[in-house]
């Protein structure tokens, strides 16, 4: 490895030539590993020419071109416990000291925020650093903790599959002026999460979505609702909202906006729509597929019984059955980019940040229709 002290004869913002400046040009043969580079050692080591290899166990778990970055300010990176960063083939880097970067800049905040904005965007985390098998326990881990938590086996559920509480009408009422603030809405979240979507593959899988919930389906979905006794005509080309709002046509409640949104619906909803616009974007996928999607065919389930008991023909309750049928390929889609946002413990743990704040918002809504219910409201 030879050390040459200088700036790297690179085009870029006034702030990244003073960065160049700042730093000294390291070459590297095959094989040779970058300068060491970290929070504790306070170095930024960028790629300047040629390419770099991510290896864990003897395997290439990522690569790395010209622009990326890692060290001191590349905090993002998470490479796994014993991974190098290793030079695939010739490669010049541009090593500087984080702590003289920001002395020199002390004086220029407004340079240094530039900077620091340059090595942000040059950033790429690793979408693969993890072991696929530690990413499949990982995401088969977050299912059942979703699946055993309080938002699916709430008392309030329970009770109304259980027939334990009095006036099923007035249950199904309760529930549909409640619910339709937030059902009325999904598209909404549904679009919010396409929009934070920085892979061209995750907003078209999620834009299927989007289109199955506008009421279009194809051959096998038409299939899968025909098993459980859902006919085309029912479903085929309607809203999902439209489906909830004859549900609530059939049990007394308007559907055309002139009922007051309960303030409890609107906090649920505004929260949810704040996580999903302003958590990162594997907060957004934790929340809707892991905290939502993931839930609820088992949740809907547990309405099923109560629609029975309450007399609602089959074409007016289709909400439910066609929710607790066909969500499977909603959830299938959603853990698709959940599987590829948990390459890294940083999105790891925004999965599950994102998954845990939806359930405890659905309990918390639950809880409110369970007093009312208890109560007789």
């Amino acid at each position: 490895m030879s050390v040459h002290a200088g700036a790297a004869a690179r085009p870029g913002t006034e702030g990244m030539d003073a960065l160049l400046a700042l730093g000294e040009v390291v070459l590297l043969r095959a094989g040779e590993a970058l300068p060491s580079a970290g929070p504790g050692l306070h170095r930024v080591v960028l790629l300047a020419a040629g390419r770099a290899v991510v290896v864990r166990d003897g395997r290439v778990v990522d690569r790395l071109e010209q622009g990326d970055v890692v060290g001191a300010f590349a905090h993002l990176d998470n490479w796994p416990a014993g991974a190098q960063v290793r030079a695939d083939g010739a490669l010049r880097v541009l090593v500087v000291d984080g702590r003289a970067l920001v002395r020199a800049f002390v004086d220029a905040p407004g340079a240094l925020a530039e900077v620091l904005g340059v090595l942000a965007h040059r950033m790429r985390p690793s979408r693969q650093a993890a072991d696929p098998a530690d990413v499949d326990a990982f995401l088969a881990a977050a299912v059942q903790e979703a699946l055993a938590h309080r938002a699916v086996h709430h008392p309030y559920l329970r009770a109304l599959a259980a027939g334990t509480l009095d006036g099923d009408r007035r249950l199904l009422a309760d529930f549909a002026l409640h619910y339709q603030g937030y059902s009325a809405c999904f598209p909404r979240y549904l679009t919010t999460v396409i929009a934070r979507s920085s892979a061209p593959a995750h907003r078209r899988a999620l834009l299927e979505n989007l289109v199955e919930e506008s009421g279009v389906y194809g051959a096998e979905e038409l299939a899968a609702l025909a098993a459980v006794g859902v006919e085309a005509d029912w479903v085929d080309g309607v809203p999902h909202p439209e489906l909830f709002a004859r549900f609530c046509a059939a049990v007394g409640v308007p559907a055309d906006g002139s009922a007051p949104t309960p303030l409890e619906v609107i906090c649920w909803r505004e929260s949810l729509l704040g996580l999903l616009a302003h958590g990162s974007e594997a907060e957004a996928v934790g929340a809707l597929g892991l905290g939502t999607e993931t839930i609820v065919s088992t949740m809907y389930q547990a309405f099923l019984p109560l629609l029975a008991r309450a007399g609602l023909s089959p074409r007016d309750a289709v909400f439910f059955p066609l929710h607790a049928a066909v969500d499977d390929h909603h959830q299938a889609t959603l853990l698709a980019v959940a599987r590829d946002l948990a390459g890294t413990a940083h999105g790891r743990e925004g999965l599950v940040k994102g998954m845990r704040k939806a359930l405890a918002l659905r309990v918390a809504f639950w809880d409110h229709l369970w007093a009312r219910a208890v109560q007789g409201a």
